[in-house]
């Protein structure tokens, strides 16, 4: 599906690019010397029917000069409306988190998304879909390559003329061990400060019914910073 949609791209004349930036630092020195940064990008495009996004995001951070954060995400995705509230979507991602035992994982997958309500300021999207994971960690002896389903629930609602509130859940059951539940959750909060440019704050869960051993079950980050859209 993915060498489909790059064909299609490449054959296609792009109609629109839109181009949204994220960026936030702490940084202390003195009794404590911490530095936290968080990074991310997301390019939208729209080309014929089609349209597609990718993004990119890290979290890292080093205390006393030992890196204790380090999460890299990646994802690229096609979207074709099928209906007026009925489309279908391409995904594929790949996330690094070392400090959850996870060296790489990259997963494909293909689904129906639709828009449950679309009123005013309120919008919520639902999807459903199946993947393939592959998944290397930081210990040899924990890889493993499974299938996956896909959930996920998306809500944006609009707090004043560009203020808004999104909240997304994502559930991914592995259908080959029914403990190994992964969870993703984000709420976030953007506030505009001037044309284009707004304060966010964003709040995600991870969770993972069966993490590598030795690693816990639940990452909790909260990034707070400047986003950029044009």
């Amino acid at each position: 599906m993915l060498i489909l949609l790059a064909a299609t791209l490449a054959a296609a004349p792009i109609d629109t690019v839109t181009f949204t930036g994220d960026a936030g630092l702490v940084s202390t020195s003195g009794n404590t010397d911490l530095t936290t940064i968080n990074v991310g990008t997301k390019v939208g495009l729209t080309t014929g029917a089609w349209g597609v996004s990718q993004t990119f995001g890290v979290i890292y951070g080093t205390k006393d000069g030992e890196t204790n954060t380090s999460l890299w995400r990646a994802a690229l995705r096609g979207d074709r409306e099928l209906s007026a509230r009925v489309g279908l979507y391409v995904l594929s991602e790949f996330d690094r988190n070392s400090f959850a035992g996870i060296k790489s994982r990259f997963g494909q997958a293909v689904g129906l998304s639709a828009k449950l309500i679309a009123s005013g300021r309120t919008t919520v999207t639902g999807e459903v879909g199946v993947g393939q994971v592959w998944q290397r960690g930081t210990d040899a002896a924990a890889d493993a390559d499974f299938t996956v389903g896909r959930a996920a629930l998306g809500l944006e609602q609009k707090l004043g003329e560009k203020a808004s509130l999104t909240q997304t859940v994502e559930l991914l059951p592995n259908f080959q061990d029914s403990e190994d539940l992964r969870v993703n959750a984000e709420t976030a909060i953007t506030a505009p400060i001037s044309a284009g440019i707004s304060m966010k704050a964003a709040y995600l869960i991870r969770h993972d019914g069966l993490p590598q051993p030795g690693f816990v079950k639940t990452d909790r980050i909260l990034t707070t910073g400047v986003q950029v859209t044009f």
